[in-house]
This record gives C-alpha cells, structure tokens and sequence, in this order.
C-alpha cells in the first residue's frame, strides 16, 4: 500500500503522484474546497449576506463562518440560523454538518 490518496483519472502513476503530491504541499487542493463550500454557503444566505460573510471549513461537523459586519452576524445567530443550517445539510448531505459557529472578524 502507498501513503497516497486515488489519483484523478487519466494521470500516469508516478507523475500522477508526483503533481498531486506538489498540489498539496502548496495548499491548492484544500483551497478548492474550501471556495466549493463557500459557493454553497453564499448560495444559501444569498448576495447581500454572502458578501459580508465566508465558510470557511467544517470540522468536526461544524461549520465555521466568518462575518464582517455585525448587524449581519446577529441576523445570521437570530433568525436566519436554522433556516441556512438545514440548506447547509441538504445542499451538502455527505459534510456532516450538525451545527454552525459565526465569527466575526473585520
């Protein structure tokens, strides 16, 4: 067994390897993600809260945010929480998501 995750289809084994290993060591295969989960976040929460707001990762089942303004966060925290919650889940069912942490940042 080797220390390496499926390779995409179509990639020859050692270079496969080789170019997967470098696109991890630079950061560029989690960025990907993490831009495909704040899509789906800024989809959920709509332009004028998507652009004051930003998924971030889901670890342990939480979904982090961060929000720059404060009005936004207390509308995200008040009324808004369960309502994105259960789209997060729908929208992504494999995440695991159980719950949602706001951080405000400026």
């Amino acid at each position: 067994m080797n220390d390496y995750p499926e390779l995409p289809k179509g990639l020859p084994g050692s270079l496969g390897q080789a170019v997967f290993r470098l696109i991890r060591e630079r950061g560029l295969a989690g960025r990907s993600e993490t831009d495909a989960l704040d899509s789906e976040w800024k989809a959920v929460v709509g332009a004028e809260v998507g652009r004051r707001s930003t998924a971030r990762k889901i670890k342990d089942g939480i979904l982090e945010v961060a929000v720059t303004n404060s009005a936004v966060l207390q509308e995200l925290r008040g009324f808004l929480h369960e309502t994105v919650l259960q789209q997060m889940q729908q929208r992504l069912p494999n995440s695991g998501i159980r719950g949602i942490r706001y951080i405000r940042v400026r």
